[in-house]
Order: C-alpha cells, then structure tokens, then sequence
C-alpha cells in the first residue's frame, strides 16, 4: 500500500495552487487561455537550468529592494519636487552611483524597513500636510505600524513657501519621525523657499560628497530606476512654456452671480503638446500696467530704471510685470518693508505674529504701500519682493474630444478691500485676455495620482465644488469617446442653481444620453438652511457604500481645507456604519483604497 495519492501525478497542484488558478480563470478570455496553453507548453519543453534563469512573465521586479541602491523618492504636488528628483536622480548617476527613483504613490512603503540610503524630495500642501501622492506612506510612517529604521540612513530636501505659518511642515514631520523610528541623516534636511535653486545646487553637491565617503557600490547607469511618471513628455516645461493663442475667454455663470467663472479655450494646434484627463495646465502670468505703474508712483521709482535679477539688468517695469509676485502679501515682506521705511505703525505690528498675520490677510501690498509710501530704490523694492511663479488649472477637457485644444475653467478671484477692487495675479490677467489670438505662455503639469480607472467597466463617482467640477468635464469626455460602459456619479456643489450651474447643458446632454448615471446637486444658497456636498454625500451613503462594493473609483476636487476634508470625513462615517468597522479601522479601509488608485483626491 501506499499513502501517494493517485491523483497527483495527473493533477500536481497544490491547494494553494488550486485557488490561484480558480482566480486566475475568472480573468481570462478565450483568447488569453489560448495564448498561456501554448506558452506553457512550450516552457515545459524547456531544460529546467534555463527555466531558473527565464524571467517571470509575472515578475515582481519592481518590488525589489537593493540594498546598495540609493532610493530618491518624489513627493510633489505641483511638480518642483518631481522635477528636482529627476535632477538628482541624473545627477548621481552621471556620478555612477546606483539610484531607485520612485513617486510616492507608487513607492512600496511596506519595503521601507529594508532601504540602506533613502533621499525624499518633499513638498507641503494646505495646512502643512503632506502633497496627495504622498498621504499613504505619511499615514504607514506615522502610525504603529511603521518599522525600525536603524539600519537607515537618509535625507529630506523640504520644498515650501515661508509666506505660511508652517513653512515646509511636511519634510519636517518625515525628518522628525524617521529620526525617532532610528534612521540616521546622511545630511540635515533643507528647509527651501520658493526660489530654492541654489539651495538645491549646494545640497545636492554636499549629499554627492558624503555619498562618496560611505560604502555605497556604484554603476555606470540607474540600473533599478523606475519610470513612475507619465510618458506624456513634452519640449515644453515649467521653465520653457508654450506660446498659446486664447481662442475662447466666455463667462459661465449668471449675471447675478457672486462669482465670475470663465471656460476659456486655447488652441495648441502645431505645438506638439499631449495631455491626460486629470493633468493641470499651469499658466505664466503678467502683472496688471495699472497695478505696476501705481507702485512705481507711490515709492517714487522712475520707469526707467534698471534692477538686477539674478546677474541680469531689467528695466524696472519690466521686471514688475514678470518677474515678481505683487498680489499677495506675506509676514516677510511686511518685516522688510518695516524695516526700510522705520514705520512705527509696521513696527509694532511685526512683534505681534497673530497681529501681523490678520494684517496680512486684510492688506494686500499695494494697500500697505497706499498707507505707507516711501521713497526707496528700484533694488531696495524688488529685494523684499517673491518671485513669480506659475498658476496650475485642472484641465477640463479630453484630447480626445478637442484636438487641437485645451479647455480650463478659471474663477476669477475678487476681494474689495477699503473700497477698492483686487483682482488676483492670474486669474485677474486670464480674465483680461477678451481678444480672440491673445497669447498666454502654458505648459503641462501631469499628475498621474488623479486618473481615470484602466477598466472601462469601473463605475466612478466624483465630487467636486466650484471650479473643482473642471476635470470630470474631461473624465465624462473620455469616457465618452472610450466608450466606457462603468457607471458614472458626479457630486456638484455651487451657491445658486440658477446663477452657478457650470456646464450644466452638457451634463443634461450626458444624462439623457445615459452616460451620466446620476448628477446630484448641492445649492448653499438656495434655501434657507444651506446645503453642501457633504450632506448630499451622508444622505446618499448607503448607495455610495454599494458603489464601493462594486469596485467604485471616488474622486475629490476642490478647496483641501473645507470641502475635501468635510467629505473624507463622512466618508469614512459611511464606511464605518455600513461596513461595520470602528474609524480606526475604516481609516485603514479608506486609506487601502488610495493605496490601490481607488481613492484619488486633487485639492489646492
């Protein structure tokens, strides 16, 4: 007698085996089971020493960690950290060291236990939190469940703005943690302004050195680089823009509305630019003549005089128009300008951090300057002043349905203060563009965390308030054109139905089509109790719940600070009450969905 089973040698799987290969037969079609008979038949013809040697058509290559390797993870929200940890990744490899670059979404946080040398280039978004692509490992860190890092040693570049109270936040919370998890810095992390160019440089070159004095093996070539950023690449960039012809500025709310929205339509028709659903167009503005010229009077600057910004001489009006930020106010330039004109109102208005800061959020700088003129030079001025950069706008539009153009939907940002009109920097320039063939310098920020499900099957809800409607536009278009059979659910919310429908004929248009499954609406002003959409979304949670269970993608856009948190937090109610869980737990869930795409959110 024997204890073998008969049956083995004609069904040698394991029980184990027998279940992956029950999952792995729902998946398949006709075709692909066709395709793997004969694939593994041939391997079984194959000597079983080259077998050992055959990569894995299921290989989990990208899961591996070399202990050599230098892994530069990017945390960015509008793109500087992402372009910076391209820039170091080349620059240690033209050095020949070995590197791992990887976006924090993509990031297999759960390998980080096995890391040696970890470098994270790391931006901060809203109220000192961490940018979207980097909530999962921040969450995994922070909590019990991150591991020991003492075999660790690594380094933060913290990318911020100083104009707010918690001046890169984020870097310091990972530098702070991963110090107490026991990870060792290979060099003190770098807090960086908005102009961080030359703090980059000395750190990057400082990192390189230290880099050289421990034992990490080189190479000729970023053999475990990982292309985790979109192959939508572009000649043009942040830093070399395309020109771009307005070929539509038309206002899209009522003429009683409290709110001045444009859909403007440009054309890139020969400019050779792709884009992606859920991609950001970001827009070069021009400071308004008016606002310069007032400035210019006030501090008793002639217009012509020249200003030298970064080892180049510019005309002062010049300089103004383009090259600095002259719409926002910020406690720094406040201290400046105190310290310049020896105002004894600003004086003892920068002692007192909460005075200043209400200060600075009432006056804009050509008030304080109104209040408090001053004769000083062209250099002394532009010295206290921040730099210009770009404005991001969620792209409305699929390219698929519009070619050669790129569709944005722009509110035009207002403050009447001291009865004067303000106009922001540039949606205030965007909404002066009138003229058919006026030009606008553009470029594409991609932004991978916030796409469309692969499976055209997925049904997908998405929640969005204001403006933060403008990328389901090019959602619900792409679907369109894919024609995708996944139901779709778009949560909207504005203060008045008859004054701030955005787009409202297209979407009746996508409904009676049957492409929009259900649109459901959240007026604040249209009663006397005012609703958002986070009423809408407890009163809808149990069909949201059973969306879910149906693989459901949730999309957030709109304000980080009110709308997308008052949301995430009856999300997770909804999660906890209908899947029977403590929050802890639904935490847990709510954050396993973003892990796996699921859960994508694109909040400013």
């Amino acid at each position: 007698m024997t204890n073998e089973n008969p049956f083995d040698s004609m069904f040698p799987f394991s029980l184990e085996q027998i279940d992956i290969l029950k999952k792995f037969e729902k998946e398949c079609s006709n075709i692909q089971f066709a395709w793997l008979s004969g694939y593994f038949w041939h391997l079984s013809y194959q000597d079983s020493s080259d077998l050992k040697i055959k990569k894995n058509i299921f290989s989990l290559e990208k899961n591996k960690i070399d202990n050599h390797a230098i892994t530069i993870i990017s945390a960015s929200q509008t793109g500087n950290a992402r372009i910076l940890s391209e820039r170091l990744n080349k620059y240690l490899n033209k050095n020949n060291k070995k590197t791992h670059l990887v976006s924090a979404a993509d990031y297999n946080f759960k390998k980080i236990k096995d890391e040696r040398f970890l470098i994270l280039i790391i931006s901060t978004q809203g109220e000192g939190e961490p940018p979207e692509e980097a909530l999962s490992l921040y969450k995994f860190i922070m909590s019990k469940k991150a591991p020991k890092l003492h075999d660790l040693q690594y380094s933060v570049f913290a990318l911020g703005d100083s104009s707010y109270n918690l001046f890169c936040q984020a870097g310091k919370d990972f530098d702070t943690r991963i110090n107490e998890l026991g990870g060792t810095n290979l060099l003190n992390r770098l807090d960086a302004d908005i102009e961080y160019e030359d703090d980059y440089i000395q750190w990057s070159k400082e990192l390189l050195i230290l880099i050289n004095k421990i034992d990490i093996s080189s190479c000729s070539s970023s053999l475990f680089k990982k292309h985790c950023f979109s192959d939508n690449i572009s000649t043009y960039t942040k830093y070399n823009p395309a020109i771009s012809n307005i070929l539509t500025n038309q206002k899209i709310t009522g003429r009683n509305s409290t709110k001045d929205v444009r859909h403007i339509e440009l054309d890139i028709t020969d400019l050779n630019i792709k884009y992606t659903p859920g991609d950001a167009l970001g827009v070069w503005y021009q400071n308004n003549n008016n606002l310069v010229e007032k400035l210019l009077q006030l501090l008793s600057i002639k217009t012509s005089d020249v200003v030298n910004i970064k080892n180049r001489n510019v005309n002062i009006t010049d300089a103004l128009k383009n090259y600095f930020e002259l719409t926002n106010n910020t406690k720094n330039i406040v201290k400046k300008y105190a310290d310049i004109t020896q105002n004894k109102f600003l004086k003892e208005i920068i002692l007192n951090d909460k005075k200043l800061e209400n200060y600075v959020k009432k006056t804009p700088l050509i008030n304080m300057i109104s209040d408090y003129p001053q004769k000083i030079s062209s250099q002394m001025f532009v010295n206290i002043l921040r730099p210009l950069t770009p404005r991001l706008y969620s792209i409305s539009s699929s390219q698929t349905e519009t070619n050669d153009e790129i569709h944005i939907t722009v509110s035009i940002l207002k403050n009447i203060i001291s009865g004067n009109v303000h106009l922001g920097g540039s949606s205030g320039y965007l909404s002066e563009l009138l003229n058919v063939d006026a030009s606008v310098k553009i470029f594409i920020e991609q932004n991978n965390n916030f796409r469309l499900p692969k499976d055209r099957q997925t049904p997908i809800i998405m929640v969005g308030s204001g403006t933060g409607i403008a990328p389901y536009r090019s959602f619900i278009q792409q679907r369109d054109n894919d024609n995708a059979t996944g139901k779709n659910w778009i949560f909207f919310g504005n203060p008045n139905f008859t004054e701030d429908f955005l787009y409202q004929i297209e979407w009746q248009k996508y409904l009676k089509k049957g492409l929009l499954t259900k649109m459901t609406l959240a007026w604040s002003r249209d009663q006397e109790k005012k609703i958002y959409i986070q009423d809408k979304i407890r009163e809808y949670g149990k069909e949201i719940w059973n969306w879910i269970e149906e693989d459901a993608h949730i999309y957030i856009c709109g304000n980080a600070s009110n709308m997308a948190k008052d949301v995430e937090a009856e999300l997770l109610d909804i999660i906890s009450m209908n899947g029977n869980m403590n929050i802890e737990h639904a935490n847990e869930f709510l954050n396993n969905l973003r892990l796996k795409k699921r859960y994508q959110r694109d909040v400013y």
